[in-house]
């Protein structure tokens, strides 16, 4: 378990944001997150690197980008099988791994290694997470080999293309017309891909999807790339393996992640020339992640006490539940 001074958990300003005391804790708690898949890469011998916004606040702010409010690594394909295959049965009883291959519920295309499932406000969780209630995680993303063939390449990513349409065409649940049978049915017998038609076919379709993403896998391919960024016309998105080849640990808040060692083409290949420049744009998701469980908790307790809820009393009312008051 990782110590922070009684300092870091106060309200804080960096590069003119504010950062609340509430998301200081869901730092520190998915800096354990991190600190669990650290200790399970060392037992199967994996290598992880920061990827995505975290390596941009490793190497401009030394940790999270002040407002950014996850934690992101990466794996080179062949690493990132492994660790989705044997990584359950190293993790602690705190943990959890997440991904499409052992959670039917999961229709995203990276993996993610989590602390619970639901709020937590027993003192054992609190004090292991640094008093911070809500279910957090580590996003863990494969970087894949891709030919060096154009044709081969624009293949593969057009059929990627077109797996994201059929997944977004499919109804979130059951059940499923003609059409839709058939055309998982032509998805499974082009692709060879073995569809689980038990399971909800939009999942499958996103099963699918990283599978043919990890086409390559076995080839030693000169470069490396996100497919995903691919298939949504990121085309110049193509990485020199060599820069993935050797890694530098870089300090983050108060501990350190891996960082390749070609980072400076890799961040400007995603944020620019200008990449150490801050520029609070925004993220991909609503900040902060954790206002969705906030909102459920909130709507059960405004029936239990009949009354409505501001955000201010919310969290006044959180606070009180984590110090045991």
């Amino acid at each position: 378990m990782f110590t922070f001074p009684e300092e870091y958990f106060e309200e804080e300003v960096r590069d003119g944001f504010t950062i609340s005391k509430m998301m200081k804790r869901a730092w520190a708690a998915q800096i354990e997150v991190l600190g669990e898949i650290k200790r399970v890469c060392e037992i199967l011998d994996i290598q992880y690197f920061a990827d995505w916004g975290t390596m941009l606040g490793a190497v401009r702010h030394n940790g999270f980008i002040p407002w950014d409010d996850d934690l992101d690594v990466g794996m080179l394909r062949r690493d990132y099988m492994k660790f989705l295959e044997e990584a359950p049965k190293h993790l602690d009883k705190w943990f959890e791994l997440k991904s499409v291959y052992n959670d039917p519920t999961d229709d995203i295309v990276k993996a993610r290694v989590i602390n619970e499932r639901h709020m937590n406000f027993e003192p054992e969780f609190l004090e292991r997470f640094h008093m911070c209630p809500y279910v957090v995680g580590v996003d863990v993303f494969p970087v894949d080999n891709i030919p060096s063939d154009a044709k081969r390449l624009e293949t593969t990513v057009d059929t990627l293309k077109f797996l994201l349409k059929v997944e977004a065409s499919i109804p979130e649940e059951p059940p499923y017309d003609d059409d839709v049978m058939d055309l998982m049915s032509q998805i499974e017998d082009t692709l060879g891909i073995e569809i689980d038609y038990n399971n909800r076919l939009r999942h499958e379709a996103k099963k699918a999807f990283d599978i043919v993403s990890a086409s390559y896998v076995d080839e030693e391919t000169t470069e490396v790339s996100c497919m995903l960024a691919l298939a949504i016309d990121w085309d110049y998105y193509h990485c020199d393996r060599k820069w993935y080849e050797e890694y530098i640990d870089m300090p983050f808040e108060n501990t350190t992640i891996p960082v390749p060692v070609g980072y400076e083409n890799i961040l400007r290949f995603n944020y620019g020339d200008d990449y150490m420049t801050p520029k609070n744009v925004g993220a991909s998701h609503e900040y902060p992640f954790y206002k969705e469980q906030r909102e459920g908790l909130k709507e059960v307790m405004e029936k239990e006490f009949n009354t409505a809820l501001s955000d201010e009393m919310m969290d006044e009312l959180i606070e009180m539940k984590i110090r045991g008051v």
